[in-house]
């Protein structure tokens, strides 16, 4: 690093990391960058992708949202606070539902590799504790609004929410 850095100098080039992004700035963007695209084109099906990732001082989220044109979108969230496995897979679940309201989906399959997940919002597995309870609770809602379903997948299949949520920012 301290190579380049003597090499790029006499450029006066300076290094920035890369910073996080706020969700509702992505939704804002997705919702603009739709509605130029799409004006008058019926709604699209989508397809959501959702990986969460945890360890004790933060959390990571990868969103991938397919259309049946062909059409994709990624998204990268770093969520700054400790949390549980499970409570980074609903904050990924959550903030791809609400990318996909933004942009305009109504009738989507939400694929997640977590079978607790899964099985909770499908009222197969009871959920427990409070904090899951409203994690639930929000998506449930958010399922009611867009007509989705739930899916679980392997892992194996999941693989680029999975490498965005590995990526996502953990400074």
């Amino acid at each position: 690093m301290t190579l380049w850095s003597i090499e790029l100098s006499e450029f006066d080039i300076q290094y920035r990391p890369c910073t996080t992004i706020k969700g509702q700035a992505v939704a804002d963007f997705i919702a603009e960058f739709a509605s130029a695209e799409g004006e008058g084109a019926e709604n699209p099906q989508w397809s959501i992708f959702t990986n969460g990732l945890s360890n004790r001082k933060a959390g990571r989220a990868g969103i991938v949202l397919k259309s049946l044109e062909g059409g994709e979108i990624e998204c990268m969230i770093h969520l700054d606070f400790p949390t549980t496995n499970n409570e980074a897979e609903y904050e990924a679940l959550i903030a791809g539902l609400d990318l996909a309201k933004a942009v305009g989906a109504v009738n989507m399959v939400v694929h997640c590799d977590s079978q607790v997940i899964t099985s909770q919002v499908n009222n197969k597995f009871e959920c427990k504790g409070e904090k899951m309870k409203k994690y639930w609770e929000q998506v449930k809602m958010r399922v009611a609004e867009l007509q989705a379903k739930m899916v679980q997948i392997p892992r194996g299949e999941n693989e680029q929410a999975d490498r965005l949520a590995k990526t996502a920012s953990t400074e």
